[in-house]
């Protein structure tokens, strides 16, 4: 009578145990996988680049292989994650997408939430939060989600196509391949796509324009579209036309958040690109405080800096800490300080 249950329960357990060996040796590969493209490894076994070691010799897809890289780069600075991970206790994809979101003061919560809910459930936990933020229960959060997926099927040789423009990006901005949000990506290729066909002559203009609206029944205001995240508000803060649509005498009337003659002076003092060590990109350059407006920051040249939309989005993440040092001969530079320990210094002059 009771030998199903039994023969259920015991198949149950033994899978159960399977799962969490592979998670384990998935930790175990995404730390392996890091060490070879931080060493440059997969050029000593005769492979180009390190997507084509992982499709090749690993048989993992770039998705797998990038999502192995970024885990394995943060595990160290992540202690509660790197020990579920390295025990089995969460998968390599939950990993995954607490990365979007962890950092060494939410790691634990993260981790137990990830534990106590299924990849679905955590997925809408992460789109709905912000770098630093702790997990929220779904049925406490009404806010919708500032992310969106966005999944196209395309030819594999136009694909490769598109792998080779995000390299070229990745390449300009001085990034590392698994540093790079592709997403962020994707829009500056679609900005550069609509800068040509408009024919605009002046790419390094503001990209942001925040429109502001009062509710005549209740007098709220607020910024107009579609869902925004923190991240993108406080990069168009930063540097932006603002239209005042209020009834009223300014109805209509336009500011910029910095003024146009102390943004010029900032531009051509960085060249006319973005600011960044090893970044080549002089495309919709973002004029950013260093110090923010909410701080005490002011418009203040030395408190300025030029940077291109990647660089800047990392900056809001939570992702890249920049500060202005000088060299023992007083000349100044910007230091940037990235996720994955670099420190870069790009001098003025």
């Amino acid at each position: 009578m009771n030998a199903i249950p039994d023969r259920a329960h015991l198949i149950h357990a033994e899978l159960v145990a399977a799962l969490r060996r592979r998670c384990a040796a998935e930790h175990t590969a995404a730390r392996l996988l890091r060490q070879v493209a931080d060493e440059s490894l997969h050029h000593a076994l005769g492979y180009a680049s390190i997507y084509d070691y992982a499709e090749q010799a690993l048989d993992l897809s770039v998705r797998q292989a990038r999502g192995l890289m970024q885990i394995g780069g943060m595990l160290p600075s992540l202690p509660a994650l790197d020990a579920a991970f390295a025990a089995g206790a969460i998968s390599w994809t939950k990993a995954r997408e607490l990365i979007r979101v962890i950092t060494p003061e939410t790691d634990a919560a993260w981790v137990d939430a990830a534990i106590e809910n299924t990849s679905r459930a955590l997925e809408v936990m992460v789109s709905k939060s912000q770098v630093g933020e702790a997990p929220r229960a779904l049925k406490d959060d009404p806010r919708g989600s500032a992310r969106t997926r966005f999944v196209v099927e395309m030819e594999a040789s136009d694909a490769a196509m598109l792998r080779d423009a995000l390299a070229l990006l990745r390449t300009q901005a001085g990034l590392h391949g698994v540093e790079m949000d592709e997403g962020a990506a994707l829009a500056a290729m679609a900005q550069r796509v609509i800068f040509d066909a408009d024919g605009d002559s002046a790419p390094i203009a503001e990209r942001y324009r925040v429109i502001v609206t009062r509710c005549a029944s209740c007098g709220d205001e607020h910024a107009a579209g579609s869902e925004i995240s923190e991240t993108v508000e406080a990069q168009a803060t930063c540097d932006a036309e603002v239209v005042d649509l209020r009834a009223g005498p300014n109805h209509g009337h336009l500011t910029r958040t910095i003024p146009p003659a102390i943004r010029r002076a900032v531009l051509h003092r960085d060249g006319t690109r973005c600011a960044v060590a090893g970044c080549r990109c002089r495309l919709w350059l973002d004029v950013h405080h260093l110090r923010s407006r909410a701080a005490g920051g002011a418009h203040d040249e030395e408190n300025l800096v030029t940077l291109c939309p990647l660089h800047h989005r990392r900056v809001h993440d939570g992702l890249l800490a920049l500060e202005t040092v000088r060299d023992p001969r007083g000349r100044a530079g910007l230091q940037a300080r990235h996720a994955d320990g670099r420190v870069e210094v790009r001098w003025r002059g």
